[in-house]
């Protein structure tokens, strides 16, 4: 032991001392430490002995002390920097213990002056420039005053790094920092940054890119391609939350991503001496658009307007924040963390007494329209309509604003041209419903076309019924039917709560109705599509078809009483004709009012109309019997034999009977469109 001893140096003998009481007599090893730096205070490893007895001892004052004094005298001490970045790593950690807690409060207890000096120090020893950004962006949040002289380095390290990674896609880890933490910290502190304005665009356009990117996110990774635990955030329940790759999960996790780019917007805005108010992302659509429209009046009187590319990224960000918001809304599986409070909505052709003057072929082959005199009318199952409607209509606007002028579609093609934006798919919703606003009926049945194999099984119910509409605007009513039953053939069945969800036919013009893509929304629609369509060839002055006057028949008990005007005018256009053949009558029609309508007009008084309406033809059941004077009187009796049965059917299920009708006489009702 004494030859153990005498090979010490007088220092490590004292360390030595110390260590040893430290278990049995902290006091006796704390005099010992006292002792040892006062007689040796240029020696490192003596004051970081006695910086480690205080961090044991829990004594956060005494222990900041010493790492405040070793930091000034020994800066040059490897083990010193390493317990600094242990500390700084601690601060960044999104978990801690008691140890870590400790750290931490070691930290705040050293003067800010060291606290800042520590912070630069370390990150200009990091080789990582992703650690040396976190650490910067951790001093610049904690002493404003470093802003002016390392927010645009921090910047410019941010920006050279992803263009060295090579990423692909916008979100990855240094755009994400640079765009949501460094950038807004910088614009808020620097009241004029010293950048020309083409530096602050870039900055603006790749801000947009980020965030569109991030907050369209598909919710589903390739089906070979298995989430990984860096990708999907365990701890997420009820949404999965995608991680950006380098990043911690609170880095990644961006809680306000529309809010933070509009509050960009208006930073930017303002280095640019943009006349934008900083609420003006919380007014109404109708708000928003006339400040834009405004911008846009004043921008027409000035030759070669300064306000052209405050137009242009202006009515931009509202363009998407608005598409966003109806798209999640059509399709609320579209995105990551999409709210799936209801099913997929379609917009489609709504109903009025001139549905078909409205969709004639003629109208509906020319060129689009603004759609500015188009309502779009909403069926009481859609949750939050007014915000979605309004949010089609802004994003219509903007879009059309944008494509108003050739300089601003010049600029605006150039920003879709650096975003890829031809990559967005989940654009074509939109795509499609405006083409549909307009009347663009060829156009919007050619994108459905070009998109359905890529049309996702949720999304085809609604793919389909635009079709549809589209084929009965542009006149073909045969193939316009085969696709509504179509549909219908694939809806399960079941019992609608209410008579109708569709808006009552005395609107006026043209208009769109935006439902839910649910049986009980769907069925009422597609009866009354079907209605329109056999309401041209049955009610036509010049021509006769019982069929398909028969099939109206059938058709308008669905949503009776509201269809009884129509059913008067099948009715007249009966009595007119004086005769009626439908052998399918007492298969399908069960309605009490119909009935007795139909029995009146075999009477004298109804106009004594020849109605050939049993299962089997009363022809033929004449051609069977033998020619006497009682056949007629025979027919009679059969007639009314089988109303009587049939009025005691009028309390079975009428939406069982139409959907079993629309079933089993598929190919006889488009045949008969």
């Amino acid at each position: 032991m004494a030859a153990v001893c005498q090979k010490l140096s007088d220092e490590d003998w004292l360390v030595s001392r110390a260590r040893s009481c430290m278990k049995t007599d902290p006091f006796a090893a704390k005099a010992w430490m006292i002792t040892a730096r006062t007689l040796f205070p240029q020696n490192f490893s003596i004051q970081f002995e006695a910086y480690n007895l205080e961090k044991v001892g829990k004594n956060v004052k005494e222990a900041a002390k010493l790492l405040e004094e070793m930091f000034l005298a020994f800066p040059g001490e490897s083990r010193l920097w390493a317990e600094v970045q242990a500390i700084l790593g601690v601060l960044q950690s999104e978990t801690s213990d008691n140890r870590d807690s400790f750290l931490t409060e070691i930290f705040a207890a050293i003067s800010t002056h060291s606290q800042c000096e520590m912070l630069l120090h370390v990150a200009d020893k990091m080789s990582d420039t992703l650690e040396q950004c976190r650490l910067l962006l951790l001093a610049m949040r904690k002493f404003s005053s470093l802003v002016d002289e390392h927010g645009l380095t921090l910047i410019e390290k941010l920006q050279r790094a992803e263009k060295k990674a090579g990423y692909v896609s916008a979100v990855n880890c240094y755009r994400k920092l640079f765009i949501c933490d460094v950038l807004p910290l910088v614009l808020q502190k620097v009241k004029k940054i010293d950048v020309p304005p083409r530096q602050l665009y870039k900055w603006l356009q790749q801000a947009i890119e980020f965030y569109v990117m991030f907050i369209t996110q598909a919710p589903c990774l390739p089906s070979n391609q298995p989430p990984s635990p860096d990708q999907i955030s365990p701890t997420k329940k009820g949404k999965r939350f995608v991680l950006i790759p380098g990043l911690y999960d609170r880095e990644s996790q961006v809680t306000d991503p529309w809010g933070g780019l509009l509050r960009l917007l208006v930073l930017i805005g303002q280095q640019l001496d943009w006349e934008i108010d900083q609420d003006l992302f919380t007014q109404t659509r109708d708000q928003q658009w006339q400040y834009v429209f405004n911008v846009y009046n004043r921008a027409k009187q000035i030759q070669g307007s300064p306000y052209t590319k405050q137009i242009v990224y202006v009515t931009t960000v509202l363009f998407l924040e608005c598409l966003y918001t109806y798209v999640s809304s059509v399709d609320p599986d579209a995105f990551v963390g999409g709210a799936t409070v209801h099913g997929p909505l379609v917009l489609i052709e709504g109903f009025g007494n001139d549905l078909l003057d409205n969709l004639s072929p003629s109208k509906a082959k020319k060129s689009k329209t603004s759609g500015s005199a188009t309502q779009i009318l909403a069926t009481p199952g859609v949750p939050d309509s007014q915000k979605i409607i309004e949010s089609f209509l802004t994003a219509f606007k903007c879009y059309e604003l944008l494509h108003s002028k050739q300089e601003l579609q010049r600029e605006f093609v150039g920003l879709c041209e650096v975003w890829r934006m031809e990559t967005w798919t989940w654009m074509a919703h939109f795509q499609t419903d405006m083409l549909m606003y307009q009347g663009a009926f060829q156009d919007a049945l050619a994108h459905l076309q070009s998109c359905t194999p890529l049309v996702k099984d949720t999304m085809k119910t609604r793919s389909s019924l635009q079709m549809a509409c589209c084929f009965m605007a542009l006149g073909k009513y045969s193939r316009a039917c085969e696709i509504l039953l179509e549909v219908i053939s694939y809806l399960p069945g079941g019992q609608r709560s209410d008579k109708s969800t569709l808006p009552s036919d005395s609107t006026s013009g043209r208009h769109l109705l935006l439902t839910l893509c649910t049986e009980e929304e769907i069925i009422p629609y597609c009866v009354q599509l079907l209605l329109s369509c056999l309401k041209e060839k049955a009610l036509s002055p010049n021509k006769t078809d019982d069929t398909a006057l028969g099939h109206m028949v059938v058709l308008l008990q669905y949503d009776w009483p509201r269809q009884e005007q129509l059913f008067q005018q099948v009715a007249k256009k009966i009595r007119s004709q004086g005769s009626f053949t439908y052998n399918l009558f007492f298969n399908f029609i069960i309605n009490i009012d119909i009935l007795e309508e139909f029995a009146f007009l075999k009477t004298q008084e109804g106009g004594k109309v020849s109605l050939d309406i049993l299962p089997v033809s009363t022809k033929s059941i004449a051609q069977q019997r033998t020619v006497t004077r009682g056949v007629n009187k025979n027919v009679k009796e059969d007639f009314k034999h089988t109303m009587e049965k049939q009025v005691a059917r009028s309390e079975e299920s009428i939406d069982t009977l139409i959907r079993n009708f629309l079933l089993e006489e598929k190919q006889q009702i488009i045949k008969s469109v």
